[in-house]
């Protein structure tokens, strides 16, 4: 290849040279008019193989001047003076044991060229980084040899020392030595091992790399990287100044006559080969090219090649201090398809049950049929993946665990060089290029799963995939509001990750309430919020079956589905042939430092507090209704009449008037209505024809807006105000919580199916919203005499409306006002529609807990989330680059999230923590389907045997039998019995309190039809509890035990309240999975006792073990004990709260709690303050499930009987008894339906469902 130079122009000063692509201007130091008129009529051809051996910038197309050459003895002869200049620059015109065509001057010290800055980008002030931002995970991938790829810590040097030297002249007779190389790049050090012919040939490389540079490719790609190479020349000749300007006047003239730095040039590489290199100059040869490569890179266009990230083994994970040590890394090849058993290739020869020879084996699967594939490998302190280069994608993660196993040879791997790597979730077959490097990957996998990773490769205790660990900062979170407003809080504070796993999620959920901030505290708002700031949030929701639950989770999905938000629903049924199990944890996780766990979706009907209230009508302003209907409750779901009234149409009429939509009365000052005549009879007609006012139902709050209308109630009018009711609704108030204008976008992609239905839900977002008839402002129209105070638009009408907001708001919004066992959800793409009629249908109340985890026990809970999103993903979306595999990050130096304590305003009590769980090969994605891990169970049935004084249990179901039973399997009540015999045994005080719900949480009315799944669940709790030769109460009274009930007791929580004037009781829906052992053991999370969630097989759980390490003064059955401070302040809370003693009741009532063994308060508070509750709900409110039902027959007779409750009969006496009402335990009562049986029939839906469904 051959390229001119045309010379046009030479004067004292200058030359001016042609190219084809332009003219270029160089100075020299002395050129004779002689020689310019020879130039100028001249035109020089030199070879392309000439440009690089000479002085590059002479020929090359560069933007900057060409260094000063020597000035030539021979005045006359300008271009004689110059290749004078050149000639003195050849291979060998030094040293031939030096390339010195690229060598950097001696005399001139290399300073790190990223470290020189403009006065515009100088800061003195700001700190150096120290690791490259763990944000960076997430970037958008760059391919390896892109020049835009930057991998390492900007402004920190890279250290390079030259430790060791292995000879082997006999294996490697032309390259015999092999150096062990350490590198130090700020806090990171890792240890290469690299020979002559490696370093060799990354030099020729960056010399090509420099060469091409010149050659102006008329590419946008080549364009960018000939001005990334004039950015770094220009900055060392910055460098170089400073250097200069160090050197003290005194010393001028030798600074003067100090030779310059060529911009660009590499530093002298030892050209002599290896061979040749005699053993007493091995030293020698290590201090070269330990120089060689320390000035290699300080210079950043040659470091960020990517031939030399390459070398160096580092990529963009390399320094991300969250992640970790730099560890091991390089190029490999990994056989496709070899993830996942199956998926790998070729059956050929009997291949598929490997029933060939090694030989065959090999002939097939590594030469014939395998297709390898290029891969960076990496290797973390507490997992490993692979990396596609040819776009930068994270290709695979894989975590160190119990299962973990590497192993290399013929015999495991049908490949001489090559290594199968195998964990719980995936197998790796990949292909080295020497047997040194499979050995070198193959020990150092070995080293950090017996090191750094051997928390999760060593069994540990309950068989967990985590250990126990120490010094955990925990907070412990009752009932949803604690819970839901500390999660609002912590995501807050998200710097970079969001997890959420949850059983349902309802994206319009406020988190605190009342919702004076607008939608501020709204789950959905709160996670958009944090999306825009850069933090990725990753939602896992279980995918329901459609026909048997109503959670519509892609409703929830497509809500939520962003740029920044990324959901996975799980499992695909079909494909997956999971019909019957769910994911049922509840998990979040913030930037895998701070994590919460618990019994707590965040959906509908699980925010309450202490109170448990039962109505939400806010600052009501209620119609008139002349019949008295029977309140809709879990007692009587179908509701009816107390009494018939005769005058039908009248009542007809008054209903028609009532409305059962919600109303706020606000103090706003309504029009002056005309006044009424004095007469009797005007009175009347004016309260009989009276119309209520206008009813408005919109998102956060119900407002009643002061208006009036014409008070004619003929069907005209009814119609009018139906119509009124439908189309008006929320009209006047719906800016003030939303903007004028909101545009959803979802950008994940769906399958065809799934997007037709995100388009129907998209079009129908403002529709959600508003309601029928009501059209979203468009963004070009303006909102007239409005302001926007932080996204809310007020109009002036409704301006001083908002300063009484705040006393007349309601708590819950639309859908999550919710009684289960009357109405299960539905339509919930309307979630700020009611799902009751409120002034008929009392909430049912929800008991929960939760527990706030920080430190390392988080970032177990997040290793289980990750480990559950990457199976995920493997399994469906595996090519779809718009997911990413997700990773751990280190468990050294943990750092707290900042402000966390002093936002959440909780103390947080040093424990130790292990995470548990119940996870197998559906739900997790393990190879083996008989891999399973429970254990949750296994800690639950230890704790309950360790217990020295006691074990209480709040749990939302209560299915488990004796070891002997075939149906249930779960060993939980053979722990109980075992643990209460031994007390019996040896006449010691031991006491098991089990609070649970009084009813399922199942659709449908007991005795009815419809309740067929109330009943099946009622049946299994009831043959666990006293029902069957398995039942613990049924064992105890065989074993001897007098009275069973001194050893263990079951409870229900129950609350009253006023509604619509007259008093109504609802149970409290105990969700929370609970249980605590000596004031000293806790076990919290989302496991119900059942086999379900203990056994692994079925749902997947989690839940977490504290046991206290710091104690306080306590009692026992009368004797001091150790009180754990985070178990015993948890149980002495929810004591508190269930007899009614919160906040200064205690002092009042001088109730103690201390001791929860002793007869006093054992017997003479606990169990009879639940024996006088239960007694007075059921004389004044009829109450159901009662011990005086005993058959169906029985209970329609009791329903019947209603209207002979003392309610009715004496509410002033009514009245009084309910004052002695305390707190909301009562007991479970045991001989409901006795004599019935409840399991399904046969010939139902649900009787042909298998059995393990219920249990």
């Amino acid at each position: 290849m051959y390229t001119s130079v045309k010379f046009i122009l030479c004067n004292g000063q200058n030359i001016t040279y042609q190219r084809p692509n332009g003219y270029r201007e160089v100075k020299t130091d002395l050129i004779d008019e002689n020689s310019r008129k020879r130039m100028e009529r001249s035109e020089l051809s030199l070879s392309f193989h000439n440009l690089i051996k000479r002085d590059e910038e002479l020929y090359g197309y560069t933007n900057y001047a060409m260094e000063t050459p020597t000035p030539s003895t021979t005045p006359g002869d300008c271009l004689q003076g110059i290749f004078q200049n050149l000639d003195s620059l050849t291979p060998t015109g030094v040293d031939s044991d030096f390339d010195e065509s690229l060598a950097v001057p001696e005399s001139l010290s290399v300073i790190d060229v990223d470290k020189i800055n403009s006065k515009e980008e100088t800061d003195a002030s700001a700190p150096l980084a120290t690791a490259v931002p763990y944000k960076a995970i997430h970037a958008s991938p760059i391919k390896f040899n892109s020049v835009h790829r930057k991998v390492f810590i900007p402004g920190v040097e890279i250290k390079v020392r030259f430790v060791e030297n292995e000879r082997s002249v006999t294996t490697h007779l032309l390259n015999p030595n092999l150096y062990t190389i350490n590198l130090q790049h700020g806090d990171f050090t890792w240890t290469i091992k690299k020979r002559y012919k490696h370093i060799l040939y990354l030099h020729q490389q960056l010399s090509l790399y420099r060469a091409t540079l010149k050659i102006p490719f008329p590419t946008k790609t080549h364009k960018s990287r000939r001005a990334s190479f004039k950015n770094t020349v220009d900055t060392e000749e910055k460098a170089e100044k400073v250097v200069l300007q160090a050197v003290p006047r005194s010393n001028s003239k030798r600074r003067e006559g100090r030779p310059r730095k060529r911009k660009g040039a590499l530093p002298r590489f030892p050209r002599k080969p290896e061979v040749m290199v005699t053993y007493e100059g091995i030293q020698l040869r290590m201090k070269q090219l330990e120089e060689y490569l320390f000035n290699l890179l300080n210079i950043s266009i040659y470091r960020n090649h990517h031939e030399t990230v390459k070398f160096l083994e580092v990529s963009n994970i390399s320094f991300i201090s969250e992640l970790g040590t730099k560890g091991k890394e390089g190029i490999i090849q990994k056989r496709t398809g070899s993830t996942r058993p199956g998926q790998a290739g070729c059956n050929c020869f009997g291949l598929l049950g490997n029933m060939v020879c090694v030989r065959c084996n090999y002939f097939c699967t590594g030469l014939v049929c395998a297709k390898w594939q290029d891969r960076w490998l990496f290797v973390k302190d507490t997992f490993f993946g692979y990396i596609r280069p040819s776009d930068g994608v994270i290709k695979g993660i894989m975590l160190f665990d119990q299962g973990f196993e590497v192993s290399s040879g013929l015999y495991s791997t049908g490949l001489n060089k090559g290594l199968q790597i195998l964990n719980q979730s995936r197998q790796m077959v990949i292909k080295c290029w020497t047997k040194r490097k499979s050995k070198e990957w193959m020990h150092y996998l070995k080293s950090v799963a017996n090191q750094t990773a051997r928390d999760f490769t060593y069994p540990n205790v309950h068989h967990s995939f985590a250990p126990p660990r120490a010094a955990t900062p925990v907070a412990t979170l009752v009932d949803g509001s604690e819970y839901l407003s500390a999660v609002a809080d912590a995501m807050e504070l998200a710097r970079e990750e969001i997890f959420i796993a949850d059983w349902w999620l309802s994206p319009e959920i406020y988190m605190k309430r009342p919702a004076l901030d607008g939608d501020y505290w709204r789950l959905d708002t709160i996670l958009k919020r944090k999306a825009a700031q850069g933090v990725k949030v990753f939602v896992m929701l279980y995918k329901e079956v459609e026909m048997a639950l109503g959670i519509n989770s892609f409703y929830s999905k497509s809500r939520l589905a962003s740029e920044n938000i990324k959901v996975f629903r799980h499992p695909d049924h079909a494909k997956g042939g999971v019909l019957f199990w769910a994911h049922h944890e509840k998990i979040v996780v913030i930037d895998q430092t701070v994590a919460f766990v618990g019994g707590i979706d965040l959906c509908y009907g699980r925010w309450d507090d202490h109170k448990h209230r039962l109505t939400d009508l806010g600052n009501i302003s209620q119609p008139k209704t002349l019949i008295k209907t029977k309140k809709k409750t879990s007692s009587s779901p179908g509701g009816g009449l107390y009494v018939n009234y005769g005058n039908g149409l009248e009542a007809a009429i008054e209903l028609a008037k009532s409305s059962k939509d919600v109303v706020i009365g606000l103090n706003i000052p309504f029009q002056e209505e005309e006044k009424a005549e004095s007469t009797e009879d005007e009175t009347k007609s004016e309260e009989d024809t009276s119309k209520p006012e206008p009813v408005l139902e919109v998102g956060d709050q119900l407002l009643q807006i002061g208006t009036r209308r014409d008070s004619n109630y003929d069907s005209d009018g009814l119609k009018r105000n139906v119509l009124d009711k439908i189309t008006d609704r929320g009209k006047d108030f719906i800016s003030i919580i939303y903007p004028p204008y909101e545009e959803e976008r979802n950008e994940q992609k769906f399958d065809d199916s799934e997007r037709k239905k995100a388009e129907k839900y998209a079009r129908s977002n403002d529709e959600i919203l508003l309601t029928d008839g009501i059209k979203p402002r468009s963004p070009s129209e303006p909102t007239p005499l409005a302001q926007v105070v932080e996204g809310r638009v007020i109009t002036e009408s409704t301006k001083k409306a908002i300063d009484d907001i705040e006393g007349n708001s309601k708590l819950w919004i639309g859908k999550d006002y919710v009684n289960f066992i009357v109405k299960d959800f539905n339509t919930l793409e309307l979630p700020f529609v009611d799902l009751v009629d409120r002034n008929t249908t009392p909430r049912m109340p929800w008991h929960d807990a939760g527990a706030l985890l920080a430190g390392a026990a988080a970032r177990d809970v997040a290793r289980h989330f990750v480990q559950r999103w990457n199976a995920i993903k493997l399994e469906k979306a595996r090519q779809n680059t718009n997911y990413p595999y997700l990773v751990p990050k280190t468990y050294s130096d943990i750092k707290p999230l900042q402000g966390l304590e002093q936002v959440l305003n909780i103390e947080m009590i040093n424990t130790s923590c292990q995470v548990l769980r119940s996870v197998s090969s559906w739900s997790c994605g393990f190879l083996d389907p008989d891999t399973v891990e429970q254990s949750i169970h296994e800690a639950y049935v230890d704790t309950i045997t360790r217990a020295q004084y006691y074990v209480y249990i709040e749990n939302q179901f209560f299915i488990t039998l004796s070891r002997s039973s075939l149906t249930v399997r779960n060993q939980i009540s053979e722990a109980l019995y075992n643990r209460i015999m031994r007390a019996h045994r040896a006449k010691e005080s031991f006491r098991v309190f089990v609070v649970m719900p009084l009813l399922p949480g199942f659709e449908g009315e007991v005795g009815g039809p419809s309740g067929t799944s109330l009943h099946a669940v009622t049946h299994w709790n009831y043959q666990s509890i006293c029902r069957s030769r398995e039942a613990i109460i049924t064992r105890l009274y065989e074993a001897g035990v007098e009275d069973p009930f001194e050893y263990i007791t079951f409870h229900g929580l129950r609350t009253h309240s006023i509604l619509d004037g007259e008093p109504v009781t609802e149970l409290v829906y105990v969700h929370s999975k609970l249980l605590i052992a000596d004031d000293r053991f806790v076990i919290c999370g989302s496991a119900n006792i059942n086999d379900r969630s203990m056994i692994g097989k079925r749902d997947s759980e989690i839940a977490v073990l504290l046991q206290d390490e710091q104690f306080e003064d306590g009692i026992m059955n009368g004797k001091p004990f150790p009180c754990g401070r985070l178990a015993g302040a948890l149980r002495k809370r929810l004591f508190r709260e269930h007899l009614g003693l919160m906040e200064e009741d205690v002092i009042k009532l001088s109730v103690n709690l201390d001791d929860p063994c002793c007869d006093q308060f054992y017997n003479r508070i606990w169990k009879a303050t639940s024996k006088r509750n239960t007694d007075i709900y059921e004389e004044v409110f009829h109450t159901i499930p009662t011990d005086s039902v005993h058959t169906f027959a029985e209970l329609k007779k009791y329903n019947e009987e209603n209207n002979e409750t003392l309610w009715h009969k004496d509410p002033a006496l009514a009245n009084r008894k309910i004052d002695l009402i305390q707190g909301y335990l009562v007991d479970m009562p045991l001989q409901f339906l006795c004599n019935e049986t409840l399991t399904p029939r046969n010939t139902s839906m649900e009787g042909i469902l298998p059995t393990s469904l219920w249990t």
